[in-house]
């Protein structure tokens, strides 16, 4: 049997390890690499999602906002202020909207494209505060022309029930429901006017601070209309009685 000296199989141990040290090494540098590879396309999937989900939302938001700029155009009873103050804020919400979708497409990382998909809804609130406020004064506007109209015609009212006492008529009732016409007509004008000098100029910002802020809003509104037309019913009442005097 060949005898092998200490000396040398210290040094055949050596080469042992160094060989075992090079075939490692490229082995856990091809796992590293494939891992990071791995990782990247995750990524890159992530991306991709948000990206389209993110231009979902703002094309979804930008139709929205093209039939609520048609429907300020179109409506009638809307005051000029109010007109011009809601178109341009349904304007400023598009050109934000149309620039954050240019910005979410350029986008290279998952954490710039997550913060521009959240801004989608935190930086504008088409549909939480927009789309209700547009609606809220629509209606306060609308109810406001017709208490106008209510109040210019209680002193005609008025006026031919007075006549109508001089003449010797009993008015006692037509009195009554002419009174009742301004109140309904003056509580209604108090809430119209009030909705709409409160909402007009809310801003997205002020949502994110309190959710609750146009809360109770529409209720008001229908109590007003409500009042509306019981003093439109008066005012029916009233003419149909001086007809019959």
């Amino acid at each position: 049997m060949k005898r092998i000296s200490i000396r040398q199989a210290g040094l055949t141990l050596g080469l042992t390890v160094s060989t075992i040290g090079l075939a490692l090494a490229p082995a856990s540098a091809l796992a590293a690499a494939k891992s990071t590879s791995a990782t990247s396309a995750t990524d890159q999937a992530k991306l991709k999602l948000i990206i389209n989900r993110g231009n979902n939302e703002i094309t979804r938001r930008l139709a929205t906002l093209k039939t609520l700029s048609s429907k300020i155009s179109g409506a009638t009873k809307l005051t000029a202020d109010d007109k011009t103050s809601l178109s341009g804020e349904v304007n400023d919400e598009t050109s934000g909207l149309t620039a954050l979708q240019t910005k979410l497409d350029a986008d290279t990382t998952v954490a710039d494209a997550r913060t521009d998909a959240q801004s989608i809804i935190s930086g504008y609130r088409v549909y939480a505060l927009i789309v209700p406020k547009v609606n809220l004064i629509k209606t306060a506007d609308d109810q406001q022309v017709a208490e106008g109209k209510l109040a210019a015609l209680a002193p005609k009212l008025q006026s031919r029930i007075t006549a109508a006492q001089a003449a010797g008529k009993t008015v006692t009732s037509l009195q009554s429901g002419l009174t009742d016409l301004n109140k309904q007509t003056a509580a209604a004008q108090v809430i119209s006017s009030k909705i709409e000098a409160s909402v007009v100029g809310l801003q997205p910002s002020d949502f994110n601070s309190d959710h609750t802020i146009l809360s109770g809003d529409r209720d008001q509104l229908k109590t007003a209309q409500n009042e509306i037309q019981a003093a439109v019913s008066d005012a029916t009442t009233i003419v149909s009685g001086l007809k019959n005097l």
